[in-house]
């Protein structure tokens, strides 16, 4: 069954209402408004066949109410494709080729639905070695004499970082081949440094790749057995990011890979006692990074046998469909033929002629329409666009499908591959997949097309600007216009769209990138009024920290009653989905002021909490972390245009005495 559409909601008295109240205005001689008066009567029969039109109106089924909106030139927004680095491991040292479209996957329950990424583009991983080994100590670099593809660094070579260690000094490796998103491992031996005060997820050395113009870009560490030197030798695996490029150092013109001795990276006081020497150092490509997309493709698909009557439809096996690419057509092939016949797709039959073999095809949806037959005022039948003769196989060869908020997965969950590709060990995702938005829903094309009739392109009102900046681009999530002096600038704040929303979120990530700045701009430029100027900022967040101390019940696992109690706070305390008690919603009211009272009802909603001991609001800066001194006594209150961001809440679960 449909879902009830209402493009009214007004019934019958509120209309006889209206126009009695409209009477005493505009008609103010008229004073029998009695139920006997003539006018009234034809009053409440004319709202009487208001109501009926209503009615029947709000009974037209969903693809109809599409049409409607197409007349005003809206459509719903299609899904998009959540996009993501794919990093490839070969078994070997380099020499693999992933062809464009190999698809990847996160391993799923069987419940679950599976999540597909293509890559975009032919990857190589090429076969590379080290070709150079240079130290650089006090803005002077010197090169070692290398062995084939293995440096045996002697003298002072054997301590690029000096001893006792120097800040900023380095050691180099170059390579003859373009580096740029591989991955390389480097190989060490050597003795263990001395760094008691050295953390080794946080140690003061900083890998970087060369760039152009003499720059330096900072290259990603994925693993390291070695724990920055403090074991010893071992192996350490980089990513080298794309900017990398070649570089004319120590009189050789090569791609170049530098490990820096930087105290200010770890903080001042955190530093090697004794850098390590370097015996041997070996490098090899074992690896490569490419973009990809959420889509999963499907082969021949064979979708039924026609009927032979117009306008009929017929459903594809997956949706969305994305955007038919070269050779992803539907294709006929009529009873007793053994050939295929492609046939073109349309936007629109109103061109179509009774021959030609044009289809129509919902992507959102997956459904393709052929042409319908309709009357004319003669009495006779036009055809808009052929039909198959009843009995054709139809089938698509190939097809995408995909997109939605499904794809904005996590970092390091892909872990599958669909397709077999020779040399490769493994694939992951070394960072979480971003820009997947669901299609856009039907109410939500009713408010647009609401709005977009009452002013069409031009930016006028604060709701004007709000709902252009929001169709500016998928990657804003809530835009606000705040109210301004007369002659001063329109102020429009943005919150960008992240996924996974339902975890804390830095003040970094709440805080737009200038390229979605500059497309919101590009975007209200051209439909502001006249005399008229707009300023971009992000939105105003004010930070709040939950101190909170439960009793758990017997049988519960008190590590997870923290980690759920911890999640649904930084659920519900959400610029973006917070603000629903009863799960994700659609992000915290603007200028709605915090509630202690309601924060001990989330926190009982948990399973596994017997009884909240404490529970405390702290005002946060999102900034600097630094709290309150004082905890909010039951409200905190927020400004007009300000909305709520969850800082570090901090759970402990104990059980009972």
């Amino acid at each position: 069954m449909l879902p009830e559409i209402l493009l009214d909601d007004v019934r019958f008295q509120e209309l006889v209402s209206e126009a009695r109240n409209r009477i005493i205005r505009h008609t103010p001689e008229w004073t029998e408004h009695n139920v006997s008066d003539p006018g009234i009567t034809l009053i409440e029969l004319f709202a009487w066949f208001t109501e009926i039109l209503t009615y029947r109106m709000n009974r037209i089924p969903e693809r109809l109410h599409l049409a409607l909106l197409e007349l005003v030139g809206v459509k719903p927004a299609p899904p998009e494709q959540a996009r993501v680095d794919v990093r490839f491991i070969v078994d070997g040292t380099g020499g693999a080729k992933v062809p464009a479209g190999t698809e990847v996957a996160v391993p799923r329950a069987a419940d679950e639905e599976l999540v597909v990424f293509q890559t975009d583009q032919e990857l190589v991983v090429p076969t590379g070695a080290l070709a150079a080994y240079a130290v650089e100590r006090g803005g002077k670099t010197t090169a070692a004499p290398m062995t084939g593809t293995k440096a045996e660094p002697s003298g002072p070579a054997r301590e690029p970082f000096g001893n006792p260690p120097s800040r900023d000094s380095a050691l180099l490796l170059g390579f003859d081949r373009p580096i740029a998103k591989l991955v390389v491992r480097v190989s060490f031996d050597c003795s263990p440094a001395d760094g008691r005060d050295v953390d080794p997820d946080n140690a003061p050395l900083l890998w970087e790749a060369s760039g152009e113009d003499d720059q330096w870009h900072e290259a990603f560490v994925v693993t390291d057995e070695t724990g920055a030197f403090l074991r010893g030798g071992g192996e350490i695996t980089i990513e080298v990011p794309p900017e990398a490029a070649q570089q004319r150092i120590a009189n050789k013109t090569l791609h170049w890979l530098r490990c820096r001795l930087n105290v200010a990276r770890a903080g001042a006081e955190s530093s090697y006692e004794r850098a390590p020497e370097i015996a041997a150092v070996t490098a090899a490509v074992v690896g490569a990074t490419v973009s990809a997309s959420h889509a999963a493709a499907v082969e021949d698909e064979q979708i039924g046998t026609s009927t032979g009557v117009p306008g009929n439809s017929y459903r594809l096996q997956n949706r969305p469909v994305l955007e038919l690419g070269e050779g992803e057509t539907l294709e006929v092939r009529d009873r007793g033929a053994t050939r295929w016949i492609p046939w073109q797709r349309v936007e629109t039959f109103a061109a179509s002629r009774s021959g030609d073999r044009h289809f129509m095809l919902d992507t959102p949806a997956g459904e393709i329409r052929f042409g319908p037959a309709i009357r004319q005022p003669d009495g006779g039948w036009r055809r808009y666009g052929a039909v198959p003769p009843a009995g054709s196989l139809l089938r698509f060869p190939r097809y995408r499908h995909g997109g939605g908020r499904a794809g904005n997965i996590a970092a390091r969950t892909v872990a599958q591959m669909l397709d077999a590709v020779p040399h490769v060990a493994s694939v992951t995702n070394p960072r979480a997949a971003t820009g997947g938005v669901d299609a856009e829903s039907l109410e939500s094309a009713r408010e647009r097309a609401r709005l977009e009739i009452r002013s069409r392109t031009r930016a006028v009102t604060a709701e004007d600007f709000e709902r252009l900046t929001l169709a500016a681009s998928p990657d804003v999530a809530r835009a606000v216009c705040v109210a301004t002096a007369s002659g001063q600038p329109i102020t429009v704040r943005v919150l960008p769209r992240l996924a996974p929303a339902d975890r804390r979120l830095e003040l970094a990530e709440l805080t737009p990138t200038e390229e979605l700045m500059q497309t919101v701009a590009t975007a209200l430029e051209p439909r502001r009024l006249l005399g008229t100027s707009i300023r971009l900022e992000p939105v105003r967040l004010k930070g709040v920290s939950v101190v909170v101390d439960v009793r758990a019940s017997p049988l519960a696992d008190l590590e997870l009653v923290q980690q759920d109690v911890e999640h649904a706070l930084y659920v519900y305390l959400n610029p973006l989905i917070g603000g629903s008690p009863s799960g994700p919603g659609d992000g915290w009211p603007l200028g709605r002021a915090v509630n202690q009272g309601e924060l001990f009802g989330i926190v009982y909603s948990i399973d596994g909490v017997e009884f909240v001991n404490v529970l405390r609001m702290y005002e946060t800066n999102l900034a600097t972390g630094e709290q309150a001194a004082q905890a909010t006594e039951s409200q905190l209150m927020l400004g007009a245009d300000e909305l709520i961001a969850s800082a570090k809440h901090i759970v402990k679960a104990v059980y009972r005495d």
